[in-house]
Parts: C-alpha cells; sequence; structure tokens
C-alpha cells in the first residue's frame, strides 16, 4: 500500500467519523477541497466504495450505508467493543500524522507534542495474556495493596488508554477487588502460564461509567454531583465533557450547573480545582465541604 493511498483511507474514515452520517455527494466534496487531492478531481463512486472495502477488510472498520431517508454513510459500531472503532481510528490518525511530517520536512520543527511517559513493559504483553487468559507477573514502582506490595500476579482484564498513558485494570490472583496500574510506572511486566477464568459477564465499559479517569475505588458508591460552570468555561465543558454522565441541568447568563453520576474520587477533584474560580460544587454537600477545605488550605500558603 502506498503512503498517499493509506492517507486516503484515513481521510475517508476521518471524515465520516468527524461528521457522523454524510451523503456520498457531501462525501465527494469534501474530497475535492481536501489538499491530499492536490488535481482537485472528484471521488469517482466507484473507487469511494472500492475505498470502503479495503478500510474493512484492512482496518476492521465498518462504512455503512443506512439507505432510509437518503443514502447516509456512517461509521457501523460493533455492539460488543464500542470503543474498539474509536481506538482503532485514534491509532490511523496518530500513524497518518507521522507519515505526514515524514513527507513535510520543513515543517516537522513547527509541530509540537507534549512528551508521552517511556511506557517500557506492559501493553503487548498485557494484551496477549488476555487473549490467552493467562496472569502477568508485575512489579510495580508504587505499592497498590494493604501489604505495600509492589510485586504480584495480576489477573489482566482490560486496558485502557486515558490521559499521556496506558493502564492495565485487572485483579489480583485470588482476590476479588478490581485494581488499577499505569503501565508507565511499572517496572517490569511479563506474561506467566498461570491460567484464570475471565468472568464473560464482566462489561469493561460499564464497570469505568461510574469513575472519572482510572480513579477506581470499588468501596465507594458514586453520588449526584452537581457544578455551577461559570461563562469562561461551560462553552469547552459543553463540547469537551467531563463524564458521560453529565447534564447541564440550569442555565444562566453567567453560568450553568452541570450534574454527574460518579465517584468523586481525587482526580476528579484535581479536575474541579484545575478551572479555577469558574467551578463550584454545588452539592453534595459533602463533597462541597471538602473542596472548601483544600482551598482553605491553598490559599494560607499565599497568605502567610
Amino acid at each position: 500500500m502506498t503512503s498517499n493511498l493509506f492517507k486516503r483511507y484515513v481521510w475517508l474514515i476521518d471524515v465520516v467519523n468527524q461528521a457522523g452520517k454524510l451523503t456520498y455527494e457531501e462525501i465527494s466534496s469534501l474530497w475535492e477541497r481536501s489538499p491530499l487531492n492536490e488535481d482537485r478531481s472528484p471521488l469517482a463512486l466507484r473507487t469511494f466504495h472500492n475505498h470502503r472495502y479495503v478500510v474493512d477488510k484492512l482496518f476492521g472498520i465498518t462504512i455503512a450505508c443506512k439507505r432510509k431517508g437518503g443514502n447516509y454513510y456512517y461509521l457501523k459500531d460493533n455492539a460488543d467493543a464500542k470503543y474498539s472503532t474509536q481506538l482503532k481510528i485514534w491509532m490511523l490518525q496518530t500513524l497518518s500524522n507521522s507519515h505526514a511530517l515524514e513527507s513535510e520536512k520543513r515543517c516537522r520543527d513547527r509541530v509540537l507534542a507534549n512528551d508521552n511517559p517511556d511506557e517500557k513493559f506492559g501493553l503487548a504483553a498485557a494484551i496477549e495474556a488476555m487473549e490467552k487468559n493467562v496472569c502477568v507477573r508485575i512489579v510495580n514502582s508504587i505499592p497498590k495493596t494493604p501489604e505495600h506490595l509492589t510485586e504480584f500476579t495480576l489477573e489482566p482484564y482490560c486496558v485502557r488508554f486515558w490521559g499521556n498513558s496506558w493502564y492495565i485494570l485487572g485483579k489480583i490472583h485470588g482476590r476479588k477487588d478490581m485494581l488499577v496500574f499505569d503501565l508507565s510506572r511499572v517496572l517490569n511486566l511479563e506474561i506467566s502460564n498461570i491460567k484464570f477464568n475471565y468472568d464473560e459477564n464482566f462489561e469493561p465499559e460499564k464497570f469505568f461509567e461510574n469513575y472519572y479517569g482510572m480513579d477506581v475505588d470499588t468501596e465507594l458508591e458514586p453520588v449526584t454531583v452537581r457544578l455551577r460552570i461559570g461563562d469562561g468555561t461551560r462553552d469547552l465543558i459543553r463540547t469537551q465533557i467531563l463524564h458521560d454522565s453529565q447534564k447541564e441541568v440550569m442555565a444562566d447568563f453567567d453560568s450553568s450547573i452541570f450534574e454527574y453520576h460518579l465517584v468523586p474520587g481525587e482526580e476528579f477533584k484535581r479536575r474541579i480545582l484545575l478551572m479555577g474560580d469558574d467551578a463550584e460544587v454545588v452539592s453534595p454537600q459533602e463533597l462541597r465541604d471538602e473542596m472548601g477545605e483544600i482551598i482553605c488550605r491553598m490559599s494560607k500558603k499565599y497568605t502567610r
């Protein structure tokens, strides 16, 4: 496959993903204006369907057609793997951007990205272990158990990308509690020959729906949290939602109240603090009091 063809496939996936649904005519019109299309030629219908076929066969991403209502094309999600398609798209976009930088060397120094943690071990081995339903042996840099253990055998249940790192969720072999490990902080991870019975009823997406990010504490129950977000930040929160449960339940001229149903862990509290005085916890009172105490302690460091 040539680099140009690869970019065309990624472009097609990207425009359909971004729009949600498009007709062939709309896709062709976008192609005529695409920087990849140097001669501004239209996208032939036969070429379009050939691209759909290759995208499905090579990448496992289906561009389906909804004939009722106008022949709209959309990305067909696998109901059993909602995040799988989005993860593939992200990886393809990343690879495509890498190719773009290689071909446009004059701009390479003008494209900046934050350094990601160095994941020395983990992801490939974790995925292989999940496929075989065998445990992994982990040496972690931070104690994760009441006994302050840093070495143990883990039953890997799923991996997830969050923030700037990959994480692995699983159970210490022989125990019931779920623990999360940041692969950038794992000193060593290797596949063992110890089999475990993966719970086929376990749903990773459903498991995380009560938590913010990777801040998992199975001993805490989710609560309804209401935040008042000022006008300077609320448009950002509307488009970049903090959590899947987010609802905008009230809007005034200068602020809105957003409601969430989750476990308000430390990571969620830090996210609230990042919004500065544009964010206020309205309820529950316990969380409001806790945030007030944190802010008071911070204030004292600047007033003494």
